[in-house]
């Protein structure tokens, strides 16, 4: 697993370490269980087609948390909040991708007569999954997350892109 350094500026603050080596096997497992619920409901609504996206977002919001997230984008990078305050850092997970961010909350679950009591509500609000797709391509490598009052802070650089070289008159060839 690759993590990006982490620095720590305010001694309130609490560094999370940013995956940048793709999904963990756990938000893996998290998507497959959306994925199935997504076709029981597929399933209950008479196998009619042109309702995966709804289905999905159903089953989503069943099963999951979701954080109240701002972004903001400036001309260096984009900064990304979200409230977590429910979630211990232990219990965080950052995932990231040029263009994606995958925050992950998964709490611990109760164990004993309690657990087998459990509602689905009481479930869903040990987890938490948002994918967030950026405006920007951003440097995976500078990435930095911190947890501050429980709200979590990504700060991301955008990505240099290499501007294409152009042709100057009179200076192509013609291969044949």
């Amino acid at each position: 697993m690759s993590e990006t350094p982490m620095k720590n500026i305010n001694p309130e603050d609490v560094p999370i370490g940013v995956n940048t080596s793709g999904w963990s096997a756990e938000v893996q497992e998290m998507f497959d269980v959306i994925a199935r619920r997504a076709y029981e409901l597929f399933e209950s609504g008479g196998c009619q087609h042109g309702h995966d996206l709804e289905h999905w977002l159903q089953a989503e919001s069943e099963l999951f948390e979701r954080p109240a997230l701002t972004m903001a984008e400036s001309q260096n990078g984009v900064t990304v909040l979200a409230d977590v305050s429910d979630f211990a850092p232990r219990e965080l997970e950052v995932d990231l991708e040029p263009r994606r961010i995958t925050i992950v909350g998964k709490r611990p679950h109760a164990q004993g007569k309690k657990a087998a009591e459990s509602s689905s509500a009481q479930n869903k609000a040990r987890m938490l999954l948002e994918t967030i797709l950026l405006p920007v391509e951003v440097d995976m490598q500078s990435a930095y997350a911190h947890l501050n009052r429980g709200i979590l802070e990504l700060d991301l650089k955008k990505a240099v892109v290499p501007k294409q070289k152009r042709s100057r008159p009179g200076t192509m060839r013609h291969v044949v």
